[in-house]
């Protein structure tokens, strides 16, 4: 009588074997890519803050002339949450891909969109400011005060390029959070926190553009409903990761089902 042979297949195993360990870089990777946000995204709004002054187009340009070296730290810092943004874009697609494929791309087209308008808004901004102030010879059309008064053009147009990009962000994070509720391989209170997040996001940014009056208001209701959730998302990707079990059958029943 022949003995059964029940060892799972070498195509199994090897299947296994690299799943893990791919999963396992790839959320800690997007929870040091989250982090790094979290550190060079406020750092960089600083310098612009610091050196901006609010109505008063000759001592922002005099700062942006006199701190060049720092407006330009800045501007990198900015550049650099352009490229996390896209690369995290595509490390969330492909952990939360076993959910929904589509609202999975759906989240991640919405993070790059926002990467896109802060790449073509917020660096364009400051470039122009740069060029305002540089005092090139084609600039000798303009008065002085005229240049002063297109740095802080650019400057001030800044803050509603944040607005614009603050609706891509937001709508990403809402997406994320219905993805992380329904994965089950993620606690679902952290998919409630990036909702909320979300809804944080689209209340500054419509609330702004609407009643701008009420600026101030809108930033605090952003910060009290977007940081706690993704901090908590990033210590978590950092920290647990996803349940892997629970992830590979997702995985498995979304590539029988191509949803």
């Amino acid at each position: 009588m022949t003995a059964i042979d029940t060892a799972p297949s070498p195509r199994a195993a090897t299947t296994a074997d690299l799943r893990r360990p791919r999963l396992r870089r790839l959320t800690r990777a997007a929870g040091v890519l989250y982090l790094t946000i979290f550190v060079v995204y406020p750092a960089s709004t600083l310098v612009r803050s610091s050196l901006v002054v609010p109505g008063d187009a000759a001592a922002t340009a005099a700062n942006i002339r006199d701190n060049g070296t720092l407006f330009r730290w800045g501007m990198a810092g900015e550049l650099t949450i352009v490229l996390v943004e896209v690369v995290l874009a595509a490390i969330l697609y492909t952990m939360l891909r076993p959910v929904s494929r589509s609202m999975s791309l759906a989240a991640s087209l919405a993070r790059v969109a926002e990467a896109v308008v802060m790449a073509a808004g917020c660096l364009l901004t400051s470039i122009l400011s740069l060029v305002a102030v540089g005092g090139g010879g084609y600039l000798d059309a303009f008065d002085p005060e005229q240049r002063d008064a297109l740095a802080l053009f650019f400057q001030e147009g800044n803050d509603y390029v944040v607005l614009v990009w603050g609706l891509f962000f937001a709508l990403s994070l809402v997406l994320t959070g219905w993805l992380v509720l329904r994965s089950g391989f993620l606690p679902r209170v952290i998919g409630v926190l990036l909702g909320l997040a979300g809804v944080g996001y689209l209340v500054q940014s419509l609330g702004t553009i609407l009643a701008p009056g009420l600026a101030d208001t809108w930033e605090m209701v952003v910060l009290v409903l977007a940081i706690p959730g993704e901090l908590v998302f990033a210590v978590w990707l950092l920290a647990k990761g996803v349940d892997e079990d629970r992830w590979a059958s997702a995985a498995d029943r979304a590539q029988r089902t191509q949803v």
